[in-house]
């Protein structure tokens, strides 16, 4: 009975698919994770501060060149 059961044990623990389709299936998701942070880039500057030189508005003649 125990050898019956091991048997079954050992042959039930295949991959449903290749190891190598794991690594590429990662290096999927990572791309895509890079896609999402690379489309959100300078996001933080494009919103108004006062320590922000990109989004001002004052281009006065006594304004400063910050660029």
């Amino acid at each position: 009975m125990l050898s019956t059961f091991a048997s079954l044990v050992a042959e039930s623990n295949e991959l449903p698919v290749p190891p190598a389709m794991y690594g590429l299936f990662a290096l999927l998701v990572f791309a895509m994770m890079l896609g999402v942070l690379f489309a959100f880039r300078q996001a933080a500057t494009k919103l108004p501060a006062e320590h922000n030189t990109v989004a001002h508005d004052e281009h006065g003649p006594d304004a400063e060149d910050q660029h």
